[in-house]
């Protein structure tokens, strides 16, 4: 009698234990799947765009509004690279600077609807992408360090100077691993790219 109930209450620690496991795989699980989410970019596009024929984009100089000096060049570089991924053309970034040049264009701010057709002109393409960046750099957490980046895209019509897409991504800040458990995230420039990469999804 006394063997029967050791191995029934064997087995149910046996079950109790399994059950257990069984909870905590089911979380990690869930929270794996949260921390992948991350924060969805906020875009619009023109119903008529047509974004889906672009052959050909100007990426003119990006405006950088952090701390980092090279922050706007980096983002740049990795729109570039991620458009051409696309199987979309690029135009070189020298021939775009020689271009502001010869125009006399000191700020994009000020680039007027004669100045966009004229420069989509010379530049041979249909669009022009301008764009800022906000927020490059590591950030300071409670209990850990994160990298942060925040990006904004926009699309002009070559011929109309109209907006055809504009797009703005931020990074997710630190996981729950990263919070709570200290593990290794992200890198800066993986981050910048995960960043930039989603942004464009929404267009190309």
């Amino acid at each position: 009698m006394l063997d029967f109930m050791n191995s029934t209450e064997h087995r149910s620690n046996r079950g109790h234990a399994g059950a257990c496991i069984a909870l905590f795989l089911v979380l990690s699980c869930l929270l794996f799947s949260l921390d992948g989410c991350g924060v969805r970019p906020k875009y619009y596009t023109r119903p008529d765009a047509g974004a889906g024929k672009i052959r050909k984009i100007a990426v003119l100089p990006i405006e950088n509004f952090t701390s980092d000096g090279l922050a706007a060049e980096r983002i740049r570089k990795l729109v570039i690279a991620e458009i051409l991924t696309k199987g979309v053309d690029v135009v070189e970034p020298g021939e775009v600077s020689s271009v502001l040049i010869d125009m006399k264009i000191k700020s994009l701010n000020s680039l007027s609807i004669k100045d966009i057709r004229e420069m989509s002109k010379t530049l041979g393409v249909e669009v022009l992408m301008l764009g800022s960046v906000e927020a490059y750099g590591i950030s300071n957490g409670i209990s850990t360090t994160y990298p942060e980046v925040s990006i904004h895209l926009t699309l002009l019509d070559g011929a109309t100077g109209n907006v055809i897409w504009s797009a703005w991504n931020t990074s997710e800040g630190p996981s729950f691993w990263t919070r709570h458990f200290g593990s290794e995230g992200p890198t800066l420039s993986e981050t910048a790219r995960k960043v930039v990469r989603n942004a464009l999804n929404t267009l190309l």
